[in-house]
């Protein structure tokens, strides 16, 4: 596990300052202090590794978003703070990478969001989950468009962009949803 640790921070060091395309499997374990038949050993290539680093990674304080703006605000955030390497990212075939990292965010997020407007639980799982669906595919592609399209980012900006997407629709889709359930339980 410390290899595997070490290699994916590696990699995000590296592609903070070079394209991911321009980075060797041999540069990468050298500067890890291991051997190509090492990295190999635990990865089919640098995608795999880049996967593997999507899956430990954490966008800070997104768990405690109350709402699709907190975990806008959220994103934007570790943008800012990882903005070469994610940078990098959106410009190599990893891109479909962090898109569903992101995905992975607002999903997690909508559901926490579902569960607290379900109070009497009448929502299906497949209901919760094709609402969540819904709701986290257009928040994260429309921020991913966003980082990876407009020149000048600014978090103004983001909300200013997609201010369309408030949590008054998404309020009333899940209460439309409890609505016809509870008139399917009756």
């Amino acid at each position: 596990m410390k290899t595997q640790h070490a290699l994916t921070v590696a990699l995000k060091e590296m592609m903070a300052s070079q394209p991911l395309n321009t980075i060797s499997v041999l540069e990468l374990a050298t500067k890890c202090g291991i051997s190509r038949k090492t990295f190999y050993y635990h990865y089919h290539d640098i995608y795999d590794l880049l996967t593997q680093l999507f899956l430990e990674e954490k966008v800070p304080n997104s768990a405690n978003a109350e709402n699709f703006n907190d975990l806008v605000v959220c994103v934007f955030k570790y943008y800012k703070e990882n903005e070469k390497f994610i940078d990098a990212t959106l410009n190599s075939a990893g891109k479909e990478l962090f898109s569903e990292f992101i995905y992975n965010i607002f999903y997690s997020g909508a559901m926490k969001f579902i569960n607290r407007l379900d109070v009497d639980r009448v929502l299906s799982l497949n209901t919760k989950k094709a609402i969540a669906r819904f709701y986290a595919y257009g928040y994260s592609s429309s921020e991913v468009y966003y980082l990876s399209t407009y020149k000048h980012k600014s978090l103004e900006g983001l909300v200013n962009t997609y201010m369309f997407l408030d949590k008054k629709a998404f309020n009333l889709s899940v209460s439309n949803a409890i609505r016809m359930a509870k008139k399917d339980n009756e």
